[in-house]
């Protein structure tokens, strides 16, 4: 373990730095765009190398600068501004999701019954089939056409268009956690399924233990490290589909910023702005390895199995 969590945190800074400087440079690069943009510039600007300008924003940030927009606003306070937003709708959908996805993968599995109860089967099919976008705009084409032709009133009865921590977060909320829930549920249910199957189960029924003790102490307890990967990738895929959800129900989050910065179309003073293009990449390649490590981590504390094997093909590797 002590050896994993080593390797890890040397691979982190490494590929942070890498992630900074290729945010940095594509937006440096791609300067011009900007130039071009305003109405009142005229020819061409020659970019200066770009290693120099990168060595700067380095001493830059070693003595605390992170850098500016283009509207001369410290990178840190812009992206503060969207980055609790984006926490708390992520932190919200993901806790429900958990949540429901562990209790429907649970309560499919029935004692007398084999494999998995055909409910979640037509739920996961149809849940897994629908990306969070398109749940997204049904909702919002959904509630439109339920404010106008059935409540006939001009305030729509559940808000889908800007920021609260009240009714606006229904929607959004709904949209990021269908897909996550069902493939919770869907895993939960087919590896607990199989545990219930098993020789120590079966022999533990035939001395007169009770079946929800095992499936509860027991089955799922050694299911819970695939369970746990499965939250973190379900996590990932989240934070990927923030940049449409928030765009789609204008939440003022950090996939909104991500997608106003890269929009050619977009009015924003901060339009590829380097500092913090290079700021927006490094944190969510920070955010993805650190979900990454947290819960590669806790399956193989849970699971003394994966420790095991993970040892065997290092001491193999060295050998």
């Amino acid at each position: 373990m002590l050896q994993f969590v080593l390797r890890r945190i040397t691979i982190f800074p490494i590929t942070l730095v890498i992630a900074n400087f290729i945010g940095f440079a594509f937006a440096f690069a791609t300067a011009p765009i900007v130039t071009a943009s305003d109405p009142y510039s005229f020819g061409t600007n020659k970019l200066p190398p770009v290693m120099p300008a990168y060595l700067d924003y380095l001493g830059n940030i070693f003595k605390g600068d992170f850098g500016s927009t283009f509207t001369n606003e410290p990178v840190l306070e812009a992206i503060s501004r969207f980055g609790g937003a984006s926490l708390g709708l992520l932190g919200i959908a993901i806790t429900i999701s958990v949540i429901l996805g562990i209790t429907l993968g649970r309560l499919a599995v029935r004692r007398f019954r084999s494999g998995v109860a055909s409910w979640l089967t037509l739920i996961s099919t149809i849940g897994l089939a629908l990306p969070s976008f398109y749940i997204a705009i049904l909702l919002i084409a959904l509630f439109i056409i339920i404010t106008i032709y059935v409540t006939a009133s001009v305030t729509p009865l559940i808000p889908f268009q800007g920021f609260g921590w009240d009714a606006h977060l229904i929607l959004p909320v709904l949209a990021l956690t269908i897909q996550p829930t069902v493939k919770i549920a869907q895993v939960t249910a087919g590896l607990l399924s199989e545990e219930m199957e098993k020789q120590y189960v079966v022999a533990a029924m035939s001395f007169g233990h009770p079946f929800k003790i095992i499936k509860e102490k027991f089955a799922f307890r050694s299911i819970l490290a695939t369970v746990v990967l499965t939250i973190a990738a379900s996590l990932r895929v989240m934070i990927a589909e923030l940049i449409i959800i928030e765009r789609l129900f204008n939440w003022p989050g950090m996939g909104r910023l991500i997608s106003t910065l890269l929009s050619r179309n977009s009015l924003s003073g901060d339009l590829l702005a380097p500092p913090m293009i290079a700021a927006v990449l490094t944190i969510l390649v920070g955010v993805f390895l650190l979900i990454d490590f947290l819960a590669t981590f806790l399956s193989r504390l849970i699971d003394p199995r994966l420790r095991a094997d993970s040892e065997m093909k290092f001491q193999g590797a060295r050998s």
